[in-house]
């Protein structure tokens, strides 16, 4: 009896063979061709019919599964069956493939049946010919897929790590005493990766919604791509095609294409005769899909990869990866640094130029989340990673260097205030100064200085706890995403830990928060030097002009090109980048007068390497200068404020005794560190003063460690190498700014650093620190004196050079590559050279005559050519007056001859802190020693703790005569003011038979231009009148129509440095001088 059938049923039927040949139908499983085309036919005419199609199909496909799983002949029938069914599956898939939504579900069903089907049980392996037809049939169905029409279902996701979980699978052999079946694991693992080649191709995986896809793809390529099976240096070479797109194993290559022209491919199991896949096939079928992945994927899936990368080497992967079945235990791939190096970089190659930086950026923030405790090798690996990634030859086009280096030194600062020792900032260091080999913007490595200086201010300041503690706290949320709740506890308990590790930490670990800061900073110093300096920039490597032929250029260069060789994106070159400005690091400057001697080392190798490789260098010469360069003024201007700051330093380093600033002190300051160097300057030049350094209530250290609170023998030296090397980059700036230093630091060594009667004559710190401050003088003086051609100086400074012994660490200490342990100690007491040296009568005198100096400098024609300031002019600045005060002050003010002030104005309060002026020294002025009007206006005789006197009317009307355009009055200097140590009155007479060539008058006027009010208005209204007169009226004629004070003269001040008022007389406001404020 015919029993009557439906169109769509009986085309289906006829695309299976004759029920008797059937099961003779393999090895090819082929359906009827024509009934196949006929059926196809009508299913692309009629689409409704697909649904029918495919659920007629899903039946048998269930039935001949359940069949297969059998044995005998009705299994060898029902495999048939399945494989016709999915080959017809496969072919509607291609050839209907506008219509999904009719036939998605019917074909995930029915790959599904295939390969519960294909599953090995206790009696046969797993039937690969099964799975490699449901691998083909899903790899057509994911290649279609649209996601705006068709939506992507838990359905499509468990298919996904069916296939995921047999790209990992470890068949066991016939003999399970044998271990794994290495042939098929490898055709296994090769059927599951050809299935997922098929998916990483798809769009699906790429759309927005199905972020949830890759953590199911990402592990089983991670788990072929281990160097277990092959060696590290065939996978760099397999990495370096598969980054050109031709990988060994090409069957598998990706190559997205339009969904009209879009190609399936034939996933085919083991044909019999021929050999086996190999290892190497397998690896290069997994590195070709991982590199598809990512050449493809946005910012967002190439972070998700780099996240479940790193999720699966911490064994937390989305499937399970089985354990070895020959008892072999699975070793953690964070133990293979080289490895984890090797796929980091490889992540970096593979990915689209323009997202490259995403890979840095999830390693470096899963880094800082989760670096606490102990350090263990994940810890090690990821820093390795990211300092692989840096100094690799890949840009990162779209870096923040800033966000990266903020994070990596916050996390640096955190390990050394749990651990001064730890084992991880050694590379830690390495890897930021990796920021230094590429070059992305013009400002980048200043940029990078910059923030290193204030990150070292930050720790000095008071509130350097809290500083590091949110430096700390906020480093892993730059630039951050989302993250799960898990990972928000772990952050919640890092702050907690780290907070309290702060609040019980000592000057030990600041120090060394510091010292590894300053180790940074030197390492991109040096990778700087070692790059190009080129900048580069992102080009269309398909457009035309000087842009691509760049890109190409740099490509053969140095292999920066985009992921892949139709890459869009190509790199050129921008120019070249701007030099580190001094300005940056003029927070800094104090360091080298730390009271910890590795601080000071470091600092001082950190300024070798500056100025050394990295400055700007000034040209002596105009037929030298480059076209469009700086000129010398700008670059003196740019540069003399740190110079300023640096030789304040280099004074209170050579002359203290001590370099430990109190907490009391350390507690005042406001603004800026350098405010420790004048508190330092008055605690060890005052002897008398209570609680200093000399008075009977501190009690003096012995030994090593007590002199390294001082400065050792290696601290000259090494001041003395990076005077000499910033002399070399600077020499008009380090003329200028040096040159009062030295004749002050030449005179105050011999008052201040003098061996008491009752001592040995050659014995005493004083008598040897003494020696090294004249080496540091006479070694700088060398250098400035041949720079500039004056034989004068060298011929002194020589002659003193030749009577200091040696000091035992010549030639001295050389810039470092990496962090290194603190030097081991050499205290003056194991230098037997100058412990020899003997003191002299001349000691306490001035070995250098200043004087001829400053002539020597001023008159010096390649001075005179450089600056184009005559010798007067020269002379002037030079022979300035200097102390450690004023040259804290002229630092912040950016004094030089070319600008208009030489200190801040009242509206820019001074950054020093309140202090009195000790000694007199500090306003002492360097000609011959002369002292200047602050010393003869008090008695030094007998005084336990001197002060300045307080100042009065007179000297506020001095001050104002000085700095007035017009005066009121002439007598005192009032037709002429000084700015800069430069006069404004030509025409000033000095008298010859004056120190250097000063009056005392011209003295007095100088310091009183000096002085600056820290009040915003002056007295009896002055801010409202106008310092400069009103209707022909200066203000020193307003204060005398007012009648304001009493005459005052400087002996009546007592020795409280109190105003003694005149009997019967009124006393008027003091005006408290700009040092006693």
């Amino acid at each position: 009896m015919c029993i009557p059938k439906s169109n769509h049923k009986k085309l289906v039927d006829d695309c299976y063979p004759a029920p008797k040949a059937l099961a003779t139908s393999g090895p090819e499983y082929r359906p009827n061709s024509n009934e196949l085309g006929r059926l196809t036919y009508y299913c692309e005419n009629k689409p409704a019919k697909l649904t029918k199609v495919g659920r007629v199909l899903e039946t048998r496909a269930q039935t001949d599964a359940r069949s297969a799983q059998g044995s005998g002949p009705a299994a060898d029938k029902g495999k048939a069956g399945l494989m016709i069914t999915l080959g017809v599956t496969k072919n509607l898939l291609t050839e209907c493939k506008s219509h999904y939504n009719y036939f998605i579900k019917p074909a995930q069903a029915i790959i599904a049946s295939a390969l519960e089907a294909a599953l090995p049980t206790p009696a046969r392996p797993r039937d690969l010919e099964l799975s490699a037809r449901a691998a083909s049939c899903f790899y057509a169905l994911a290649s279609f897929i649209d996601p705006a029409t068709t939506a992507v279902d838990a359905d499509f996701s468990k298919l996904l790590k069916s296939f995921a979980a047999m790209s990992v699978e470890r068949p066991a052999g016939a003999d399970a005493t044998l271990g794994e079946d290495t042939e098929q694991r490898n055709r296994t693992r090769l059927i599951g990766l050809g299935a997922l080649a098929g998916a990483v191709g798809s769009d699906a995986i790429y759309a927005a919604s199905s972020t949830t896809l890759i953590p199911t793809i990402v592990p089983g390529l991670a788990e072929n791509i281990k160097d277990n099976r092959v060696t590290l240096d065939w996978l760099q070479s397999e990495a370096r095609k598969a980054s050109e797109g031709e990988p060994s194993y090409a069957e598998f290559n990706i190559a997205k294409k339009p969904l009209a022209i879009r190609r399936t491919r034939s996933i085919t199991a083991h044909v019999a005769g021929e050999k086996g896949p190999s290892a190497e096939d397998v690896v290069s079928a997994a590195i070709g899909t991982l590199r598809g992945l990512l050449r493809h994927g946005d910012a967002i899936q190439v972070q998700a990869v780099v996240q479940n990368v790193i999720a699966w080497l911490d064994g937390k992967a989305a499937i399970a990866i089985p354990a070895p079945s020959d008892g072999r235990q699975l070793r953690s791939q964070w133990e293979n640094t080289d490895w984890c190096c090797w796929l980091a970089q490889a992540l970096c190659s593979w990915t689209a130029l323009q997202y490259r930086f995403v890979v840095l950026n999830t390693l470096v923030e899963h880094l800082v989340e989760n670096c606490e405790g102990q350090a263990t090798t994940k810890h090690l690996s990821l820093i390795e990673m990211s300092r692989s990634i840096l100094t690799g030859q890949l840009s990162l086009i779209g870096l923040s260097t800033s966000d990266t280096l903020s994070n990596l030194a916050a996390l640096a600062v955190r390990r050394v205030y749990k651990d001064t020792r730890d084992s991880l900032l050694p590379p830690l260091v390495d890897c930021i100064s990796g920021l230094g080999t590429h070059v992305y913007y013009a400002d980048q490595i200043n940029d990078i200085a910059e923030e290193i200086a204030g990150r070292i201010a930050a720790l000095q300041m008071p509130d350097a706890a809290a500083n590091a503690d949110s430096a700390s706290i906020n480093a892993g949320r730059v630039g951050s995403t989302t993250r799960g709740t898990g990972q928000g506890q772990a952050q919640a308990l890092n702050v907690h830990i780290h907070r309290q590790r702060m609040a019980n930490a000592g000057p030990e670990q600041r120090d060394e928060a510091i010292r590894v800061l300053l180790f940074c900073l030197m390492g991109v110093l040096h990778a700087t030097h070692k790059s190009s300096g080129e900048i580069h920039k992102a080009v269309d490597v398909n457009g035309s002009g000087a842009g691509a032929s760049g890109a190409t250029s740099d490509e053969e260069k140095k292999g920066k090109a985009a992921a892949g060789s139709e890459g869009k994106l190509g790199l050129a070159r921008a120019g070249t980048r701007n030099r580190v400005s001094l300005s940056s690091l003029l927070s800094t400057a104090n360091l080298i007068a730390s009271s910890n001697h590795a601080v000071r080392l470091a600092y001082a190798q950190t300024l070798i390497t500056l100025f050394r490789d990295e400055l700007d260098r000034e040209q002596l010469a105009q037929d030298t200068a480059v076209f469009g360069a700086a000129t010398v003024e700008d670059k003196v201007n740019d540069a003399i404020s740190f110079v300023h700051a640096l030789a304040a330093a280099v004074h209170v380093m050579c002359l203290s005794k001590n370099l430990t600033v109190p907490a009391a002190m350390l507690s005042n300051l406001r603004d800026s560190p350098l405010e420790t160097l004048p508190q330092l300057e008055r605690i060890n030049a005052d002897p008398g003063r209570p609680g200093s350094l000399n008075s009977d209530g501190v009690a003096a250290g012995s030994g090593a460690s007590a002199e390294s609170m001082a400065a050792l023998p290696v601290d000259y030296v090494a001041v003395s190498q990076a005077l000499e090397q910033l002399i070399g980059a600077l020499p008009c700036t380090s003329a200028l700014a040096l040159t009062p230093m030295l004749a002050a630091l030449d005179k105050d060594a011999g008052s201040r650093l003098v061996v008491d009667g009752a001592a040995s004559a050659s014995g005493g710190l004083e008598n040897q620190r003494r020696i090294g401050s004249r080496m540091v003088v006479a070694r700088v003086l060398e250098r400035l004196g041949g720079v500039f051609d004056v034989p004068t100086i060298t011929k002194s400074a020589q002659g003193i050079i030749g009577q200091i012994p040696p000091f035992g660490v010549e030639p001295g200490p050389s810039p470092v590559q990496g962090l290194t342990l603190p030097p081991e100690i050499v205290p003056f007491s194991a230098v037997d050279g100058i412990n020899s040296a003997g003191q002299s009568s001349n000691s306490s005198s001035p070995m250098l005559n200043a004087s001829s100096i400053v002539d020597g400098l001023a008159s010096s024609k390649k001075l005179q050519t450089a600056t184009k300031l005559d010798a007067n002019t020269l002379k002037r600045f030079l022979e300035r007056d200097w102390n450690v005060n004023i040259a804290v002050d002229e630092a912040f003010a950016g004094s030089s001859p070319f600008s208009n002030a030489s200190l801040p104005t009242s509206s820019h309060p001074s950054r020093r802190p309140s202090y009195v002026p000790v000694n007199g020294g500090g306003g002492n002025s360097m000609i011959n020693g002369m002292p200047n009007a602050s010393v003869e206006a008090v008695s030094v005789a007998g005084r336990k703790s001197m002060q300045v006197h307080t100042t009065g009317v007179n000297d506020l009307r001095e001050a104002l005569a000085a700095s007035s355009p017009t005066s009121a009055s002439g007598g005192g200097g009032a037709g002429s003011r000084y700015l800069n140590g430069l006069s404004q009155d030509a025409g000033s007479a000095r008298s010859p038979t004056s120190a250097g060539g000063l009056s005392s008058a011209d003295v007095a006027e100088r310091r009183a231009s000096r002085r600056e009010s820290r009040r915003a208005g002056g007295p009896g209204g002055l801010s409202t009148l106008g310092i400069n007169g009103s209707g022909n009226t200066s203000a020193v004629a307003i204060l005398d129509t007012l009648k304001v004070g009493v005459a005052e003269d400087a002996p009546q001040l007592g020795p409280d440095s109190t105003l003694k008022l005149l009997q019967g007389q009124q006393a008027a406001p003091a005006v408290q001088p700009p040092y006693a404020s």
